[in-house]
């Protein structure tokens, strides 16, 4: 595709991410009135955003994003469990949101990521994550369990619908990972995979008791996603302009009543979903032949055409007010000042939005 579309994509992509985040600057007073007011603005603000990515992928990159199977319903709480092929998996799962969630409200429903907590500290892009309240982990499971624990709690507490997803492999697939993963099979008697990692069950089992505990799961979604033609193991191969021609994504739905009741039972759960992913892209990579299902295509191109129009303009514009408001640049600085020192003090925007709720909670416990 050449290396002017990869570099076109990628400044395109991240100033929508920092016009975006000039957006979500001004809503910071409306978390001190509600905080399930704030979630509903800057989840509407990054959803909408999502279409963006979408758009340049499909109609500038030419990236055909093939989604099958379940939808994923708004009037739901579902937990996402997917492979990562690659570290550019991120950007093809946008566009997959986009196609497969429906139902009413649909450009207000949020999908949350859980990622390591190095990606928040990015400019731009990590501090938008945080205003949207995905969550962050240190791979240190007794700070880990504390962090996923106050995240369930906080979005239980707003009653709202949501969509969590996490990479149970924990890392991408690559040569050396692979590796790892074959060692841990052989020395717990583990059937060894081809095209996927073995999971890790312990973040899944406690996210999904936890939320079945507090009736706040209605389905476990499994994604699986392969790259038929070109495998963009790293951002350095978009950068250059190289895309998937193709990308294929299906969905399979277990709704909460079948889900096992135990952490053990969860667990294996977990393992035969990675064993039969195993042995669908073994199946694939041999006969071609992908998982069938319904084709969940959102036909609408008046939404792309104008998210492409509003989210390319966007970026001049805010340089415009920039230039033009000293309040609105005296809103950027504050807000970004206050961002940085949340960051670093209280490990991310999404603590500091959840001690703000639990702060709230405690104090009208005793008036």
């Amino acid at each position: 595709m050449g290396l002017f579309h990869g570099w076109l994509y990628c400044f395109l992509w991240y100033s929508s991410i920092m016009a975006g985040y000039a957006m979500f600057c001004p809503l910071l007073p409306v978390l001190f009135i509600s905080n399930k007011f704030y979630r509903t603005c800057t989840d509407a603000l990054f959803s909408f955003w999502q279409l963006y990515p979408t758009v340049l992928l499909e109609l500038v990159c030419g990236c055909d994003i093939q989604v099958s199977g379940d939808a994923i319903k708004t009037d739901e709480t579902s937990l996402i469990v997917m492979n990562h092929r690659t570290r550019t998996d991120w950007n093809f799962l946008w566009p997959t949101m986009y196609h497969c969630v429906s139902g009413r409200g649909k450009f207000k429903f949020p999908t949350k990521y859980v990622l390591k907590d190095v990606i928040r500290h990015i400019p731009g892009p990590g501090w938008v994550m945080q205003l949207a309240c995905f969550v962050f982990i240190k791979r240190c499971w007794v700070l880990d369990k504390l962090t996923l624990g106050k995240a369930i709690d906080y979005f239980s507490n707003l009653k709202y619908k949501y969509s969590l997803l996490i990479f149970p492999e924990g890392t991408d697939f690559t040569t050396s990972t692979k590796a790892k993963s074959d060692d841990y099979a052989k020395k717990n008697d583990f059937e060894c995979y081809d095209y996927v990692l073995h999971p890790r069950t312990t973040g899944f089992v406690f996210l999904a008791k936890e939320m079945l505990e507090k009736k706040a799961l209605d389905a476990v979604y499994d994604v699986t996603l392969v790259y038929p033609d070109l495998v963009p193991q790293n951002e350095a191969i978009l950068l250059k302009g190289n895309f998937p021609k193709q990308v294929k994504v299906h969905l399979a739905r277990y709704p909460s009543t079948i889900l096992p009741k135990t952490g053990s039972g969860l667990g294996e759960f977990l393992k035969k979903r990675w064993l039969d992913k195993d042995r669908t892209l073994r199946e694939y990579h041999s006969t071609g032949q992908f998982l069938h299902g319904q084709i969940l295509k959102t036909q609408n191109r008046f939404e792309l055409i104008f998210a492409l129009f509003f989210w390319t303009l966007l970026p001049f514009f805010v340089i415009y007010l920039l230039y033009l408001s000293l309040w609105y640049r005296l809103v950027i600085v504050l807000h970004t000042i206050f961002l940085i020192f949340v960051n670093v003090a209280m490990d991310g925007f999404q603590n500091f939005e959840i001690g703000w709720y639990r702060f709230k909670k405690f104090l009208f416990r005793f008036k």
